[in-house]
């Protein structure tokens, strides 16, 4: 996240009116190639985001969700069913159509977020 901006629950638009969970996923529903997705792991709650993501809420590890939604055969499968060719765009009840095999135990959903965590971690600090 580079940003934010105080809001009223009142003014912000109605598909930003969903407080952010620690381990929720922010999926970009506009131009999803462009991958800006977003793990949301600060304990603060007093978070919404912009309408143009998706949330996510997984039943079990946030690093494991965003890893699969990254992948490039997700992504495909999302702009197969996005409208719009300059600015493809799914919205949220789309999304939650499509289908992802996830490991049954959350324990190797973790162990795989973890890994991908720490991976994207690595490449961060090579970057600098």
């Amino acid at each position: 996240m580079i940003g934010h901006r105080t809001e009223n629950r009142d003014s912000a638009p109605s598909r930003a009116q969903r407080l952010a969970k620690k381990n929720d996923v922010f999926y970009q529903t506009v131009r999803p190639y462009q991958k800006n997705n977003y793990l949301f792991d600060l304990s603060n709650a007093n978070y919404v985001f912009s309408t143009g993501y998706a949330q996510m809420r997984p039943i079990g590890n946030g690093h494991f969700l965003l890893a699969l939604v990254q992948e490039d055969k997700f992504v495909n499968k999302v702009l197969e069913r996005s409208t719009g060719t300059s600015y493809p765009a799914i919205n949220s009840n789309e999304l939650a159509q499509l289908l992802v095999k996830v490991p049954i135990d959350i324990r190797e959903q973790q162990k795989i977020g973890s890994f991908f965590k720490q991976l994207d971690e690595t490449i961060v600090l090579h970057l600098f």
